[in-house]
């Protein structure tokens, strides 16, 4: 089977490709999330639940697809911006949980991850934006590239515990483990964007994304860094929070 021919398999059957990151997401945050939930902080349960059902949503949408039941699948879709906004919402919360506990145990490594992060989720809706907008206009690939996207910049987290997990000699850290991430996901988007060529039109999710994670690459140690930011991220964590 081609290229074309896979691509335009996955475009009218993508659940394999949702279903691989929805397993890689539990797999990676299987010891620190929900082997431990009776431990876990509520907004990480809220987080955590609401980003894991955004990865299972679209395997039910292609269910109710293959169904026949395009009413519910439309429905459903609507709904679903409410749970995108309840992920961003408790993201942004735990990213200022992160950022707060960095102002008495200052790791550089915080601020790379609230520069990642913040970042991350306002891409993350873009692409939200951008797949709701695609479906009313019957842009199927569109539709379907932008939540592909959606559901690999939740994935890069994952993806780190994954790695310092499964090959600590050659990932022994965080800090190690991010940029592999990194590197892993360039890849994934490269690969998306070398077999939507190969079909003759290559919609813009996977290379915006591409170009995010490079430029991420290159600017997480020099924007962490730098005073200005570290001020801005110091802020950020006392937003809501009485001044000591």
């Amino acid at each position: 089977m081609s290229a074309g021919q896979l691509f335009r398999r996955a475009l009218r059957h993508p659940w394999p490709v949702f279903a691989a990151a929805l397993v890689l997401a539990v797999a990676g945050f299987w010891p620190s999330f929900f082997a431990i939930l009776h431990e876990t902080p509520l907004p990480h349960h809220i987080h955590g639940w609401s980003a894991t059902l955004w990865m299972a949503l679209p395997l039910l949408q292609y269910a109710l697809m293959r169904t026949g039941r395009r009413a519910l699948h439309r429905q459903l879709g609507y709904a679903s911006l409410v749970l995108a906004a309840v992920v961003v919402a408790s993201g942004l919360y735990v990213v200022q949980m992160m950022a707060y506990a960095n102002l008495s145990s200052f790791r550089l490594l915080d601020v790379k991850f609230v520069w990642l992060d913040l970042t991350g989720m306002a891409l993350f809706t873009v692409y939200v934006a951008s797949a709701t907008l695609a479906a009313r206009a019957r842009d199927i690939r569109l539709h379907v590239s932008a939540l592909v996207a959606s559901a690999l910049i939740p994935l890069e987290a994952a993806l780190e515990r994954l790695f310092v997990n499964l090959l600590p000699t050659l990932v022994p850290n965080f800090s190690a483990s991010l940029y592999v991430s990194l590197v892993f996901l360039e890849a994934v988007c490269a690969i998306f964007i070398l077999v939507e060529w190969r079909t003759g039109r290559v919609r813009w999710p996977m290379p915006v994304l591409l170009a995010y994670y490079l430029i991420m690459h290159v600017t997480m140690t020099p924007v962490a860094s730098n005073e200005t930011f570290q001020a801005f991220s110091d802020w950020f964590a006392m937003i809501g929070r009485p001044a000591s």
